[in-house]
């Protein structure tokens, strides 16, 4: 390799770890202040860079806060499509799935709250604004868990009903174990009992055997 080439790879490792730093800072502003509340000046000040420098990686307001939901979906999609092509049965996978979401978000608590605010990945309380790209991953993860009730319905293992509601229920319910959770977050408590959310999940809709 030339010395060119390796001052280049530093170079954009260098930019790569200012990006992220960028990333990080906002993701924590716009959880704690909302998109409109939150400004790029700030953003910059709290990451240690001039606003020119947010703008040498980032178009303006919109462009961060949407990259902040392309980068933590690059890390939840696969996840989420490895549930679904396991194999498992519906009823397994929609437990699964609760889970993979719920620990997702304990990793990354900040983006859980920039969620829980209106944004979108799988399990927004709210529809994001029309016409973003995240609108379109919205659907398409609602479309993702109604096939997931429609396949369970046909196994009979998952309960009958439109699978568009059912999934939006799912959805709800998740999200509100989370919003619970992180209400009450903090470096004294535990984590909430994730038993909680499953044994809700499996009353609701997955098919109880006769007794």
């Amino acid at each position: 390799m030339s010395q060119r080439s390796l001052r280049e790879q530093r170079r954009e490792q260098r930019r790569a770890l200012s990006r992220d730093q960028i990333l990080d800072v906002a993701e924590q502003v716009f959880a704690r202040k909302g998109y409109h509340e939150a400004s790029l000046r700030e953003i910059a000040e709290l990451a240690e860079y001039s606003v020119g420098a947010v703008y040498g990686f980032f178009t303006g307001k919109e462009d961060l806060y949407q990259a902040i939901f392309l980068r933590r979906r690059a890390d939840f999609v696969p996840g989420m499509s490895e549930i679904i092509g396991s194999g498992l049965p519906a009823d397994q996978q929609l437990l699964a799935l609760a889970e993979w979401q719920v620990e997702f978000f304990r990793i990354h608590p900040e983006f859980g709250r920039l969620v829980l605010r209106g944004g979108a990945i799988v399990t927004p309380l709210a529809d994001p604004a029309e016409g973003s790209h995240l609108l379109d991953d919205f659907r398409r993860s609602l479309d993702v868990q109604a096939d997931l009730f429609r396949r369970g319905r046909n196994e009979g293992v998952l309960r009958e009903g439109d699978p568009q509601l059912l999934a939006r229920m799912f959805s709800g319910l998740v999200s509100a174990f989370q919003a619970t959770e992180l209400a009450t977050a903090g470096p004294d408590r535990a984590p909430m009992p994730l038993a909680i959310l499953l044994e809700s999940v499996s009353a609701a809709f997955i098919v109880q055997p006769a007794r």
